[in-house]
This record gives structure tokens, sequence and C-alpha cells, in this order.
């Protein structure tokens, strides 16, 4: 199946499945696995998106990233498919991207090399820790860019593969921590 195709198959797999109380338990325990990382501890500075309903909820994850002092960056878009990470507090405007996602308005300070960046995605594959995103190439961009900043992305189950089902290209660039509710 081509990346298209399997994008768009995806797509539908996650849209059923955010209905679902199961994701609501996945997304709790992968907050907490997050939560309990120690490299969360020596982290100051956390690059994290405000999740569709389809992704892994941030909500609980950003609030407690608050609490535990850490500064909080989402991302946003630029053009030529480049990104970049603006501070967000509870005080900032937010406005929904082109792509529906909700991104800093207006100016902020941005951070192109946070401690720890949690990379969104589709489906993931335990096999080379790589990614299936929405399309843009962003994330693959950015990683290829900034090749030491630590990458981790929250899977449940439903965006869990064990190797890939899609296309590998040689732009798609691999997550170098993978938390996960699937425990083979």
């Amino acid at each position: 199946m081509d990346k298209e195709s399997f994008r768009k198959h995806q797509l539908v797999k996650l849209q059923a499945f955010a209905e679902t109380r199961q994701k609501k338990a996945e997304d709790e325990e992968l907050v907490d696995q997050f939560l309990a990382l120690p490299a969360l501890k020596k982290a100051r500075t956390v690059a994290v998106t405000k999740s569709l309903p389809l992704e892994i909820d941030t909500e609980r994850l950003i609030a407690a990233l608050w609490k535990l002092g850490k500064q909080v960056f989402l991302p946003k878009t630029l053009p030529h498919y480049q990104l970049t990470f603006l501070a967000y507090d509870p005080q900032t405007q937010l406005e929904a991207s082109k792509f529906g996602v909700l991104e800093v308005a207006g100016k902020a300070k941005s951070n192109d090399e946070c401690d720890l960046v949690i990379v969104p995605g589709l489906a993931f594959a335990q096999r080379g820790h790589v990614r299936l995103g929405f399309g843009g190439g962003y994330y693959d961009r950015y990683l290829q860019k900034h090749p030491q900043v630590a990458s981790i992305s929250l899977v449940d189950s439903a965006m869990w593969y064990a190797r890939p089902e899609w296309p590998v290209e040689a732009t798609d660039q691999p997550v170098k921590t993978i938390l996960t509710t699937v425990h083979e």
C-alpha cells in the first residue's frame, strides 16, 4: 500500500479508536510513562503539540509540565515546510493552523532545540523507530536538521506496528524513543 492510501486508512482507524474508553486509558498510561522518564527530570524545555482528538491527549501532560516548572513550546509551521517551536503558557493566545492544529498566535519566544521534542504521527513501527506523519514532512525536516534533539513519541495500540506497513523513504527520520502501551 502506498503512503497516501495507508495514511487514509490509518486516519479512519484512529478516528474510530478516538471514541473508545480504551484510548482514554491508553492516553493516561502514556502520559504517566512520559512523566516518569528520567530525561524529563533534566529537561527544562519540552516541545509538544496541542493534540487533535485522534492523537494522544496532551492536555494533562502540558498541565503537568507547567506544574513541574518546565517551559512548554508548541510547534509552528513555517513556509517551505519548516517548523519552529514557540513558547506557550496558560495566557498564550492560540489560533488554528491551516491543518487545524492549535498554534501560538502572534510573536513569542522561539526555541528550535528544546531538550525534549514529542513527535506526533499517525503510525509508528517498532523496527527502525520509523513513523508515518500527516504528510507534510515538517518533523522529518526538523529531526534531520537537529539530530542532537531528544525525540520521543507517545504511541497507543492503534498507532503501533511491529514493522512499517507503509513505504519508508530515505527522508523519513526515526524517533529516538517510542513510549507505547503495547507490551510485547
